[in-house]
């Protein structure tokens, strides 16, 4: 078994604890005495790196995994041409001071691979879903590891997460209700969580009364509905659930290709109109 990590929030993770902020005139500004600041950071980068060490073994070790294979985003990513403010709200978040010594380190020591055209979290995503028996899903995001069919660990909390197909099924569409404010799309406007479990509730209902049906077009329908409900037009809906789905790579790891998220065929029998 391999523990697959997604390795971008371990670099955030590790990166941002050993970081040290001193503010050298706090006191003058407390006092009024300046308006100017004189603050410095500064970072362990052994100790982070210890602290990777760490993190992996405890990886390997809870998962009882024996080999490892880490993704990290590089650029390019393709839902910046769907969504150009994709992310936009992180432009001014600074990135761990250590950052580029601790990427490379990941490159070096555990000979990390670099998504390039799209994120770690979609490669990830699609080798567990290609080959779940070999893979033990290793991450933080909650996209990457509720979208997903299978036993995950959480390495942030260190937690392990059981996640069936239904579910899995069942959290993109509710992510395409609620949106990510932290990965900048805003889903259906006015919908917050307890008005989205009531909607895919409902749509799971009708969906088992009847047993000819496609349970993911009885969310999509409803899912539709509220946004239509907002004027919300059909090609901004496709924005969303794109920007939202983590299952649109195809092929292997050599030879990849976006191909983007498309609504469920509805049949008629469904009765869904």
């Amino acid at each position: 078994m391999i523990a697959l990590i997604d390795a971008d929030s371990l670099l955030y993770k590790v990166g941002f604890v050993f970081e040290e902020k001193v503010d050298w005139n706090e006191w003058e500004r407390f006092v009024g005495a300046t308006d100017a600041t004189d603050i410095s950071i500064t970072a362990d980068v052994v100790s982070a790196k210890n602290a990777i060490d760490g993190m992996i073994e405890n990886i390997l070790f809870k998962t009882g995994a024996d080999d490892y294979e880490l993704w990290l985003t590089g650029g390019n990513n393709f839902r910046y041409e769907i969504l150009p403010t994709y992310k936009h709200n992180r432009k001014n978040v600074r990135k761990p001071l250590a950052f580029n010594e601790l990427w490379e380190y990941l490159i070096e020591k555990y000979q990390a691979n670099i998504a390039e055209g799209f994120e770690a979290d979609d490669m990830v995503v699609m080798l567990k879903t290609l080959k779940p028996d070999d893979y033990f899903l290793c991450a933080i995001d909650k996209d990457v590891l509720y979208q997903t069919e299978g036993t995950h660990f959480n390495y942030g909390n260190d937690e392990f997460v059981e996640v069936t197909k239904e579910e899995a099924l069942r959290f993109f569409y509710y992510q395409l209700l609620v949106g990510d404010t932290t990965d900048g799309y805003s889903g259906c406007p006015s919908i917050g969580k307890k008005r989205a479990t009531k909607i895919l509730d409902e749509a799971y209902e009708a969906y088992k009364e009847n047993p000819k049906g496609n349970l993911e077009a009885y969310y999509w329908v409803a899912v539709v509905k509220a946004y239509e409900a907002k004027d919300i037009p059909m090609e901004d809906i496709l924005v969303q659930a794109r920007v939202a789905n983590m299952h649109q790579l195809e092929g292997t790891s050599e030879k990849l290709k976006v191909n983007l998220w498309k609504p469920p065929v509805i049949e008629v029998s469904e009765g869904l109109g």
